[in-house]
């Protein structure tokens, strides 16, 4: 038998002292300070990704539109006699129209189109979570539109409307072939309200004009703001977003900049610090500009099919300011102001 070591052989473990914990656990909370903001960031440029793959699938299918219909489809549509911007029996919008090419045929049959898309019999599918109408960059898709029906869901790209806007009694809005504000070169989108363009009408170059790009959620189920199946300004259209306007670039933070029935119910609580302000005076759905969540800037795709990044710092003219700048030059689509590539994203 091996003899039994004295007891004073055996050392006792010794645990942390207090400084000695306080120290580790400082340790690890400047690592999580160092290693967490380069985690986000690498996330967030998968979800940025992932973004601009949405914008050039909805780019392709609406290539594919056009080439089955001879044109794009329009961003609104309204019934004779109603006008568009105070409308809440709402009529397919382009995102409806383009279901069956991003693998959505059975949502679009679904559809009762004799009936508005605010009705009853269209709340189920309207509803409908679409992944490509989706950027997961904003978090704000958890929560759906409550208004005009109830039950509406999220998305977060918007057809390129024209820089007027949505409106028949405005004295440059868009509502129609014969509207004074598709009727102005300067002003004429792509898909503008019950009219849109074909490739050959886009006299600027495909590749120079946008066809759509990212917008935002509202900050809560009352704001309208990102709405994939309705077909007004700020919910999928873009309007009235350059010179001439107070939403005029990409993620607008000036007073007011954005025009929808409902933003006289947001508090500035609500909206503080969120660069997503709305006028409170003006209850129509007839402005509203590109917004994303991403370090400074927006994501698009253009009438061409290439998508591309577009910084915040693009030129523009400000608050009403007059025109014309390159942001302006992209809007519209018969305006002959051609830029070169590199005034898109100034550093």
């Amino acid at each position: 038998m091996f003899p039994l070591k004295s007891s004073r052989a055996w050392r006792r473990s010794r645990g942390f002292t207090l400084v000695e914990l306080l120290i580790v656990v400082a340790i690890i909370g400047i690592l999580l300070a160092i290693l967490l903001p380069a985690l986000n960031s690498v996330r967030e440029s998968g979800r940025r990704l992932s973004c601009g793959n949405n914008l050039r699938s909805l780019g392709q299918a609406l290539h594919t539109y056009h080439t089955s219909y001879g044109r794009f489809p329009p961003s609104v549509e309204f019934d004779d006699g109603d006008d568009p911007a105070t409308i809440t029996d709402f009529r397919p919008n382009w995102v409806i129209w383009i279901l069956p090419f991003i693998e959505q045929e059975s949502l679009y049959e679904s559809f009762d189109l004799s009936q508005p898309i605010s009705d009853a019999s269209n709340q189920a599918a309207r509803n409908k979570v679409i992944a490509t109408m989706l950027c997961p960059s904003d978090e704000g898709n958890a929560h759906e539109f409550a208004g005009d029906g109830g039950s509406w869901a999220r998305g977060n790209y918007a057809a390129n409307g024209g820089n007027g806007p949505l409106s028949s009694t405005h004295a440059i809005g868009i509502a129609g072939p014969s509207s004074p504000g598709w009727a102005d070169m300067q002003l004429r989108g792509v898909m503008g309200a019950n009219v849109s363009l074909r490739l050959e009408d886009i006299r600027d170059g495909s590749s120079k004009t946008f066809l759509a790009g990212e917008i935002r959620i509202g900050v809560n189920s009352s704001d309208r703001r990102g709405v994939w199946a309705m077909g007004c300004a700020g919910a999928s259209a873009l309007y009235w977003y350059g010179s001439g306007g107070d939403a005029n670039g990409p993620n607008s933070c000036y007073v007011a900049a954005d025009d929808f029935v409902g933003c006289s119910s947001l508090s500035a609580t609500q909206l503080a610090g969120t660069c997503m302000p709305c006028d409170s005076t003006v209850a129509q759905n007839r402005q509203a500009t590109m917004r994303s969540v991403h370090q400074d800037g927006v994501q698009v795709v253009m009438a061409g099919g290439n998508t591309h990044f577009i910084n915040d710092f693009i030129e523009t003219s400000g608050v009403n300011g007059p025109c014309c700048t390159v942001w302006d030059a992209l809007i519209g689509s018969n305006d002959g102001l051609v830029f070169d590539d590199s005034d898109w994203n100034p550093n």
